[in-house]
């Protein structure tokens, strides 16, 4: 089988499974340089021995880490399962990459407050919702008007990482502007509705109920500008041809990165810190009962394992009855 085909055929399998478009791309780009790097390894040397070779390189040559290794262990392993339909033996043999603790940058209450003051419109919105309900990206960008509840004061969050839904309290200050956003919204539906332009449905549910993507109720909370045309720059899936999708995570990225930039925050950080921070300021006003409440927070955040949840406890401002030698160190005047 020829690398093109097999890529193609992996592409599919994915879509077929429902991966997210992240995981797609993701996956794509380590077998694609998987694909690359084969074109230079020895000949006579067996599938095993490539992988291994191609993960000890990534890990002693490249200098990623853990988590990168894995995600490209991950995607050869989909490569030839899935596609090829050849079964890998014994890999287990690379080099593997150091691991380290990672603690994630978060924002003060301040600079969350300095950040929100340099947007505006619907870029505020985007980032009250990440903060104020510590929701990711993609789930902000996908919300639908049927996963929010004004008068429950709750957020759905549907088929987001892991394929998990969840639900979420909203903030009481967020009512408003959510309500006025859905207003401002009604005629951008009616137009499309007029149009008979579609929104795209997940899992074919549009076989099922024809009129859904017409519906206001599966209409995107934050729409693209436009319905998905065709391409000759890049791949797009034929299906997604004609139908109107929720606005590109990169808009919004650019938005509060600007905002980031704007507030003078030097912090590495970006559209994911308003989660962490959401994440960190709950646990902080948990007070006393900060591992007890890491359960509550673990169903909020969707996590599939309290050990994710507990990174944040780390990022907790630490409180000392103890001061520093330093503020106790007498100097001559």
């Amino acid at each position: 089988m020829k690398a093109g085909e097999a890529l193609k055929i992996m592409r599919e399998v994915m879509m077929l499974q429902h991966k997210s478009r992240n995981t797609i791309k993701t996956y794509l780009h380590w077998a694609a340089k998987f694909v690359a790097f084969l074109h230079d390894a020895p000949a006579g040397r067996s599938r095993e021995e490539n992988v291994i070779a191609f993960l000890t390189r990534l890990a002693v040559n490249e200098h990623v880490s853990a988590s990168t290794q894995k995600q490209a262990l991950c995607a050869v392993v989909y490569l030839y399962k899935r596609a090829i339909k050849k079964d890998l033996g014994d890999i287990s043999e690379f080099t593997r990459a150091t691991k380290y603790q990672y603690i994630p940058a978060v924002f003060s209450r301040e600079e969350v407050g300095r950040v929100l003051d340099h947007l505006d419109g619907i870029g505020a919105l985007w980032g009250e919702i990440m903060y104020g309900c510590g929701l990711r990206l993609g789930e902000v960008c996908g919300l639908r008007v049927k996963d929010i509840d004004l008068d429950r004061r709750q957020i759905t969050v549907r088929q987001a990482k892991g394929n998990k839904d969840r639900t979420v309290p909203l903030p009481d200050r967020l009512v408003d502007p959510i309500a006025k956003h859905l207003r401002r919204l009604q005629p951008v539906y009616e137009n499309y509705a007029r149009r008979r332009v579609p929104v795209a449905m997940p899992d074919r549910l549009d076989r099922k109920y024809p009129n859904a993507p017409f519906e206001w109720g599966w209409f995107w909370v934050f729409p693209a500008n436009e319905p998905v045309k065709k391409r000759t720059d890049r791949f797009v899936d034929p299906r997604w041809i004609g139908k109107l999708w929720h606005v590109h995570d990169t808009a919004v990225q650019k938005r509060i990165g600007r905002a980031i930039r704007a507030a003078g925050i030097t912090k590495k950080a970006g559209c994911h810190t308003f989660r962490h921070s959401f994440a960190t300021h709950w646990l902080e006003s948990a007070g006393s009962a900060q591992e007890v409440a890491i359960i509550r927070l673990q169903r909020l955040l969707g996590h599939s394992s309290p050990k994710t949840t507990m990174i944040y406890l780390h990022c907790i401002k630490q409180q000392s009855d103890v001061p520093s030698p330093l503020d106790t160190l007498r100097r001559a005047a």
